[in-house]
């Protein structure tokens, strides 16, 4: 989901205007699991899935006609098999998709703009969307977006009394669900920060790194102290591009926690140096560095005498990435982005 909503974000914000799939409804067993999201473009071009098979195909065929008309509908589908003339969609269970039009103007671009500032400050959201009672119908369909300090919404019915009462609704849900207030329904997404990458150089790995992390869930932050490889021709929205005076001191102004990683892929050993310097003293849930053995001893044994422990180097995983052969930049990018994709699992997966 996180993935689909940067893109989303992304497009939006370039005046792309777009369909939006989602599943708010399972009963027994589904492909995917409620809350999950697909982006559908005019061009016919997806991101993310809601299940593949033939839920997937009859989203996509309806899009053309949700973007003709700018409205909504509401799919459903029975996978018990009963009636059914193919097994394509024998799981066992049933479940409803609701297909949206999201028009690329200023109020939807604030709602998707805003949960990924959550998503970079570490706060949970809540983007809400008034189900329509009908299975399709013309016109926008309201959205509400709820963060901790702020609240916005779209659509006509954005009373202030509405978005009051959904505020204090909302924030007692662990997972996307829907909700009932004053006869009214709604879809709840809780969306929460799934990481962010910090990619300290911007070289040919970075730019791999950085596009296969944001297709899976990760934020990232791209810093460099060269003009010419730090910019938006080379790294494009919604990767965070910073130009640093110098790698001195770079962690300036982030602060780094337990959903931080920190992948160290600069130029030189002298970088990376600078850079394994300040993330030991951070917070950071994960840190990592390229290079060789001997790379490694060397920059190890300049840390350990200039006062760092044995303790704060076993934070470090170098050489970065999972252990698979690689050699090119994207196979090297898929090797790191695995490993960070291990640890935030693990970190999900840890008792409370």
């Amino acid at each position: 989901m996180t993935e689909v909503f940067t893109a989303i974000s992304g497009l939006l914000g370039q005046g792309e205007d777009l369909v939006l799939a989602r599943v708010i409804d399972v009963k027994g067993s589904a492909p995917r699991e409620a809350g999950a999201s697909m982006l559908i473009r005019r061009n016919g071009q997806i991101e993310g899935t809601v299940g593949g098979g033939l839920v997937e195909a009859a989203a996509i065929k309806k899009a053309p006609a949700i973007f003709s008309k700018k409205c909504f509908a509401r799919l459903a589908f029975d996978m018990t098999g009963t009636g059914l003339t193919t097994a394509d969609m024998v799981c066992g269970g049933k479940m409803e998709l609701l297909v949206e039009y999201l028009p690329a103007d200023r109020e939807t671009q604030n709602i998707f703009t805003g949960i990924q500032g959550c998503r970079r400050n570490n706060h949970r959201s809540f983007l809400i969307t008034g189900l329509p009672e009908s299975d399709e119908g013309t016109g926008v369909l309201p959205h509400y977006l709820v963060s901790p300090g702020s609240a916005c919404s779209t659509g006509s019915d954005g009373s202030a009394d509405v978005l009051e009462r959904l505020k204090d609704a909302v924030h007692s849900l662990a997972e996307s669900s829907q909700i009932e207030i004053a006869d009214r329904r709604f879809w709840v997404d809780v969306i929460r920060n799934t990481g962010t990458v910090y990619i300290f150089g911007a070289g040919h790995i970075s730019r791999e790194v950085n596009d296969l992390a944001l297709r899976v869930g990760f934020m990232t932050v791209v810093l460099d102290d060269r003009e010419e490889f730090a910019n938006r021709a080379r790294f494009r929205q919604p990767a965070e591009v910073v130009v640093l005076p110098s790698f001195d001191d770079c962690l300036r102004g982030f602060n780094l926690a337990g959903d931080s990683y920190v992948v160290i892929v600069t130029r030189g050993h002298i970088y990376d140096k600078a850079v394994l310097e300040q993330a030991l003293r951070s917070q950071a849930g994960y840190i990592g560095m390229i290079g060789s053995a001997r790379k490694k001893e060397t920059i190890y044994t300049a840390l350990l005498a200039g006062g760092f422990t044995q303790e704060d180097l076993n934070r470090v995983h170098c050489p970065i990435g999972l252990k698979i052969d690689t050699e090119t930049p994207a196979e090297i990018a898929v090797s790191i982005v695995g490993e960070l994709i291990d640890v935030r699992a693990g970190k999900r997966n840890e008792p409370g």
